[in-house]
């Protein structure tokens, strides 16, 4: 039975409902890489733990988050201490010293104790290889594809690493990806690749000429869960937990939650678990509305839909971000979906600037984004938000405001 995860990773039991996703995961990853693609709170790093943590096909799994990461020669220098920790490539990455000057001294002076972090400083202040990374990258590759089982590199907010760099030097992350594409597509690599993503990769590459780095990857999309499955979890759940649910509680959690984002849910039976344990009455469809509207929408809990707005200010800049922003707040105040005609209006006034093809073409790519990024939704040329919860929270903390 699985238990709610609010601040951490659901893993093992508590890792529900996804089954067809990871059977999906793996059967790409029989002869594809993989680009997995969710917005943060969506589940991307727990489908990634799902594979660490009950690999298929011979595969040993690492996971690496590199979302810190700000230089292609640090991301080089995180890999192999992920490889030299693990008992099954440290072989392998000791075969460097084999053509590597001065590196075999280096393996063989390291404390056998030495943690990852510690082996991460040790790399960068006594070897070359913040100097020389293409170099190492490009044997520590192929020796992993000559010996040693097949690795399954997991690459977490990957799309946030080379953002971060691209925007400090162009020249590196070319140089990054190019060489990552050239090993993922090696004739006789036997590695594959999961990369992870929480904001939209193809775009912040495409806006450098780099798009091309990535076709090679087989795009895999997160969704939230489907109608039986929601029901099914909140089910579990409560089960879990000795607590009675009626059909009618059931029915109200799953309308209020609206789209069944899992993080969401969680955090909203969390919130009427919350109250009922303060006030020990039976759960009712009237304790539900209360949890919705005062704790999820309006006290602490909605601080988790903050990450949403700030987002908006960290990956939209400038006046795309301001466009970004007004569009939501418009789209927040109405219960219907609204025309693309009147939103591209709402840009051209926020970039102030007149309509013609390149305004249309810069409007079309943020509409892309937001609908990517999952705070957007749009069919026949019209537009709503794509979580009926996140509308209601923008309503009430930014739909009146100033962009």
């Amino acid at each position: 039975m699985p238990d709610l995860v609010v601040g951490s990773v659901p893993r093992g039991e508590d890792y529900f409902g996804r089954e067809a996703l990871i059977q999906n995961l793996w059967r790409r990853l029989k002869k594809d890489n993989v680009l997995l693609v969710a917005p943060r709170r969506f589940g991307k790093t727990g489908a990634m733990y799902r594979l660490l943590d009950e690999p298929q096909a011979s595969f040993r799994p690492l996971y690496i988050n590199v979302e810190h990461i700000m230089s292609a020669a640090d991301f080089m220098v995180e890999l192999m201490a992920v490889l030299l920790r693990d008992h099954h490539f440290t072989r392998v990455v000791n075969a460097l010293w084999g053509e590597t000057k001065g590196f075999g001294q280096f393996l063989r002076n390291l404390p056998k104790s030495i943690d990852v972090g510690g082996l991460k400083v040790e790399l960068r202040e006594k070897t070359d290889v913040q100097q020389k990374w293409i170099e190492y990258g490009e044997r520590m590759m192929a020796l992993i594809a000559q010996s040693g089982p097949p690795l399954l590199l997991l690459i977490d907010e990957f799309a946030v690493m080379t953002g971060e760099i691209a925007r400090r030097r162009q020249e590196e992350i070319k140089q990054l990806l190019h060489w990552f594409r050239t090993a993922r597509t090696a004739p006789d690599t036997q590695t594959r690749f999961v990369i992870g993503g929480s904001i939209n990769l193809i775009p912040t590459l495409d806006a450098f000429g780099l798009v091309d780095t990535v076709n090679d990857l087989s795009i895999e999309r997160v969704q939230p869960f489907d109608a039986e499955t929601a029901k099914r979890f909140v089910e579990s759940v409560f089960t879990s937990r000795e607590i009675p649910l009626s059909p009618e509680v059931r029915d109200r959690i799953l309308e209020l939650i609206g789209v069944p984002i899992p993080y969401l849910l969680a955090v909203f039976l969390t919130a009427i678990f919350d109250r009922q344990h303060t006030t020990q009455p039976p759960i009712s469809v009237e304790m539900v509305q209360l949890a919705f509207e005062d704790d999820l929408l309006g006290g602490a809990t909605s601080a988790v839909f903050q990450h949403y707005r700030s987002r908006i200010d960290q990956y939209y800049s400038g006046a795309e971000g301001r466009a970004a922003k007004n569009v939501l707040k418009i789209l927040s105040r109405v219960d219907r979906s609204v025309k693309q005609d009147t939103l591209y209006q709402v840009f051209l006034e926020s970039w102030n600037r007149p309509a013609d093809s390149q305004a249309y073409e810069d409007f079309s790519q943020l509409m892309q984004k937001l609908d990517n990024d999952f705070y957007i939704t749009g069919r026949e040329g019209k537009y709503m938000f794509f979580s009926r919860v996140l509308q209601l929270w923008w309503k009430t903390h930014y739909g009146f405001q100033g962009g």
